[in-house]
């Protein structure tokens, strides 16, 4: 490697894991092959820009559409500046059978010509089994003492081995039994053909035992218990989540609410409902290069991830221990586009596996491609779920009490799946005022393909019971099913089913009218008459959400900077999936500066360690240095509301620290109040003085010339409100929605970090971090099908969303998100299935002519509509709507179907072979 090969585009920072110190350098890909051309960087600012906080089209959608360099699938070790130009391809061998100890592979099925240069079992990496998660521990099969890792030191991210030692049992399906690694392509390929799809080449001992299923924990057990005039809650988990004897108390609750519920004082209804797990199917299946480079001990990572805060702390970590395979002291990570999420990256361990191959791959550069086979195989899937719920109403309408079980299968690796099981309690409330709910969630450990974090974290799981058990309700009744929906819902200063307060406009209200008088409900009796004489059934189905974003107990960065030009440019640690939070990002500075940046730049890990802040203890707010949560990773519904103000607060402290100070300089009055200069247009001015405007360029120019604050970084927290916080510059005192600063003036080579002042903050009440969520997106769908009662086949021909998403930034976006997601639940609903275990993905031979996903025919692309209500109060905030637009449209559908064939379908995906067996016909 040249010496000089990073020096043009990387940013350094120093990190200590268990007492080894590290050099890391973020190189974002797009400026790193910019050194040598500028064709991807002048797509990527290009004349994407419109007037300020508009776009004309996505940052990135010329490189995209051109089909450029910008994903981690795209680039080979021949592309890296200052690499060995010869790569050598990976294969990852995965286990196939859970229940029996694994012995080896047969290698004489590849042509000797093709034998991989280097193979890495199991033993090579670890001789003994570590399993921190101590919930495993009790199903300890030998009770031996479980040990550290000699050789890797294992993440604590991770329960089980990277790789399965020989002799022992695979801990679920798809977890490495080794890792091959081939002098090149062809070499590569030959034996791909070979052993891909042959169940000889791994060899298994026949001595089967089953595994263990066990709940990870946290577990979840929300009880509630309100008053009847409406006061402060009798109990909660909102209100006595903190006590000791919660847990005894709510047991006690429980049984009663279940009394009640059986006493027969109300009407209760009950549903059991199954939903399978589901693939992500991001366009770009995983992809990475590495390169350990032994002569500077720096380990090089190109890749593209959702995590990359997680990932670098978790490849530091293995590097960490007492006896490290490779000695590392430089990691560079080369930052792509991923090439889609929906939380199928969220904390997997592709980048980790990466890392492995490359420190053992003697040298020499390697490159792991998945392909869809293996992705499917591999990847995060999201939660298949069983759940059983009851739900009471009295005679008048309203809604008494719930009571619900669900289970989500997490699969072999833990991963986020108990805040997914936590999350879908909060959801399984629905949108409604329900008085008594005793809700209980969890996600255990099976030997099936992990879950993680997909698009909707337990939300559709949630919502699709509660939602078609009210259609229930509505037609045993004979109620208009959104009238009853009506009498019950949530409004601002009402409480959520763990007691949690709402504390903004919901605007269901609004949601249900809309849809109550669109044509696809006025009309659904005529239009029922008019595929009648096709021959064919129709339904028209509704069903709305409240979908929760962000984790509420989130931790954000913004960075912006003026240059010389007045260009601005932004940094951040969050990652663009695809969802355009790069374009959202970057017109985000327009509201304080008054011009759109000209620059994004995303993945940055080294963003955060700059402000040099702790995470340790609980409720240290009055340590100026303590946040309650540093950095996560990037998820979709975190743009608009959470990213985006960290974005425009960098910008407030630009504004006021540096480009207001520059703009007195030039006018020469140094005594004009702050609040009478804003940016406008791209210039400096006042709103009520007669000065001249001063462009952008001259404020950049001046800056940079004397010194002055050129950039600023924040950390802000959010947990039911934004932390407000003083801050002193440069002996001037403001206060801003931030917990963490440092600045950056011209001329100077480091930044600056400006503690806060502690004492005078606003900051989150202890008990609020028991509300679950305070910040909601709410939407409502209608859905039009027809069913061919003979064939059982279903064609979604109308489809309406109504959603509340607060602010609109960048309206093209959110209407892709809506018709996204309206169409993987088209997917989710009605074609896409994965058994779990054998037969399924994990025996690696799937692909997309088993999976079945959402063709354009499939989702009315022309019939989808969206409306977007108006904010309420010229509300300023923007929502995170990622995971609403999708999750209500499951339980629309089974309600459409009902309305067409009076038949109940609650198994997911309601395929036309269940249909015809429901509605009692041979197709």
């Amino acid at each position: 490697m040249t010496k000089n090969a990073f020096s043009m585009t990387r940013r350094s920072f120093i990190k200590t894991v268990a007492g080894v110190s590290f050099t890391v350098n973020i190189i974002p890909v797009t400026q790193l092959l910019a050194d040598e051309t500028d064709v991807i960087t002048s797509s990527m600012t290009g004349n994407w820009s419109k007037s300020p906080g508009k776009a004309r089209y996505r940052i990135d959608g010329l490189v995209k559409v051109r089909g450029q360099k910008v994903f981690a699938r795209d680039y080979h070790s021949w592309n890296m500046p200052g690499w060995p130009k010869v790569e050598h391809p990976v294969m990852i061998i995965r286990a196939t059978d859970v229940e029996n100890p694994f012995k080896g592979l047969d290698l004489s099925l590849i042509p000797e010509s093709s034998q991989p240069i280097e193979i890495l079992y199991g033993d090579r990496v670890a001789d003994k089994i570590l399993r921190p998660n101590m919930t495993s521990d009790e199903y300890n099969e030998d009770n031996q003492t479980l040990d550290q890792d000699i050789e890797v030191e294992r993440p604590n991210s991770l329960t089980w081995p990277f790789i399965v030692p020989k002799g022992k049992r695979a801990n679920f399906y798809g977890q490495p039994v080794a890792f091959l690694i081939f002098s090149d392509r062809r070499a590569y390929r030959t034996a791909n053909n070979a052993v891909q799809f042959n169940p000889d080449f791994q060899i298994y001992e026949d001595n089967p035992r089953n595994n263990p299923v066990f709940p990870f924990q946290p577990l979840t057990n929300y009880v509630r218990v309100a008053a009847p005039d409406g006061g402060e809650d009798i109990f909660s988990y909102a209100k006595n989540g903190g006590e000791d004897s919660y847990d005894d108390v709510a047991s006690v609750y429980r049984s009663q609410i279940e009394y009640e519920m059986a006493s027969g004082r109300w009407k209760t209804y009950q549903a059991s409902c199954s939903m399978q797990a589901m693939d992500p199917m991001f366009m770009e299946p995983e992809s990475g290069l590495g390169w350990y480079d032994a002569a500077n001990k720096t380990l090089n990572l190109v890749v593209g991830t959702q995590s990359p805060d997680p990932d670098v702390e978790d490849v530091l970590e293995m590097f960490s221990g007492p006896n490290p395979i490779v000695e590392v002291k430089t990691i560079n990570l080369v930052s792509c586009y991923p090439g889609g999420g929906f939380g199928g990256r969220d904390r997997s361990v592709f980048t980790l596996n990466l890392a492995i191959a490359a420190a053992y791959a003697q040298g020499n550069p390697i490159r792991l491609a998945y392909d869809r086979f293996e992705q499917f195989q591999a990847g995060l899937k999201r939660h298949p779920c069983e759940l059983k719920e009851s739900l009471s109403v009295d005679a008048n309408g309203k809604l008494q009490a719930l009571d619900i079980s669900m289970s989500f299968d997490g699969g072999g690796r833990e991963n986020l799946s108990p805040w997914v099981a936590q999350l879908a309690g909060l959801c399984a409330g629905g949108s409604y005022i329900i008085p008594k709910a005793a809700i209980s969630s969890n996600a255990r450990y099976t030997p099936n393909i992990s879950s993680g974090s997909q698009r909707g974290f337990g939300g559709p799981q949630a919502f699709f019971a509660i939602e078609t058990l009210l259609d229930d309700i509505a037609k045993d009744n004979d109620w208009d099913p959104i009238e009853l929906r009506k009498k019950n819902i949530l409004s601002e200063g009402e409480k959520t089913v763990v007691g949690g307060p709402i504390t903004e406009k919901l605007q269901l209200s609004e949601i249900l009218e809309t849809s109550e008088q669109h044509a696809i409900w006025k009309n659904r009796k005529k239009d029922r008459k008019y595929w009648q004489k096709k021959g064919l059934l129709y339904g028209v189905g509704f069903a709305m959400s409240m979908q929760a974003y962000g984790t509420s107990g989130d931790g954000l960065i913004g960075y912006v900077e003026i240059d010389e030009e007045g260009n601005l440019i932004v940094k951040t640690n969050a990652v663009d999936m695809g969802n355009g939070s790069a374009t959202t990002l970057a017109v985000s500075t327009a509201d304080q500066l008054g011009h759109n940046a000209s620059t994004i730049d995303m993945g940055n890990p080294d963003l955060y360690p700059v402000l040099d802040m702790q995470t340790t203890g609980n409720d240290n707010w009055q340590d100026p240095a303590w946040t309650a949560n540093g950095v996560g990773s990037s998820s979709a519904c975190l743009t608009a509301f959470h990213q985006v103000h960290a974005i425009d607060q960098a910008s407030k402290v630009l504004l006021d620290t540096g480009i207001i100070p520059a703009a007195r300089k030039i006018w020469g009055k140094k005594d004009i109040p702050a609040s009478q200069i804003v940016c406008v247009n791209g210039m400096a001015t006042t709103k009520d003085l007669n000065l001249p405007p001063i462009p952008m360029k001259k404020i950049g120019e001046q800056i940079h010339q004397s010194g002055g604050v050129k950039a600023a970084l924040v950390h802000a927290y959010f947990q039911e409100i934004w932390v407000k916080a003083d801050f002193t510059v440069n002996s001037e005192r403001f206060r801003w929605k931030i917990d963490g600063l440092a600045i950056y003036k011209a001329k100077k080579t480091e930044p600056e970090v400006i503690r806060r002042h502690a004492k005078t903050g606003d900051y989150p009440t202890p008990w609020s971090s028991r509300y679950s969520r305070t910040t909601y997106a709410p939407c409502g769908n209608l859905i039009g099908l027809t069913v061919d009662p003979h064939s059982g086949d279903t064609v979604v021909r109308k489809s309406l969303s109504v959603l509340n998403a607060g602010k609109i930034i960048t309206e093209e976006l959110v209407s892709g998100q809506s018709q996204g997601g309206v169409s993987m639940a088209i997917g989710y609903s009605l074609l896409e299935d994965m058994p779990a275990g054998p037969g399924g993905p994990a025996d690696g031979d799937w692909n997309l002519n088993r999976y079945f996903v959402p063709l354009s025919r499939d989702v009315a692309l022309k019939e989808q509509e969206l409306i977007t209500l108006p904010p309420v109060d010229k509300d300023k905030t923007a929502k995170g709507i990622a995971e609403a637009v999708m999750c209500s449209v499951a339980p629309a559908i089974s309600n459409a179907l009902y309305d067409a064939t009076k038949v109940r379908f609650r198994d997911l995906p309601i395929t036309a072979e269940k249909i015809r067996k429901g509605m009692g016909t041979n197709g």
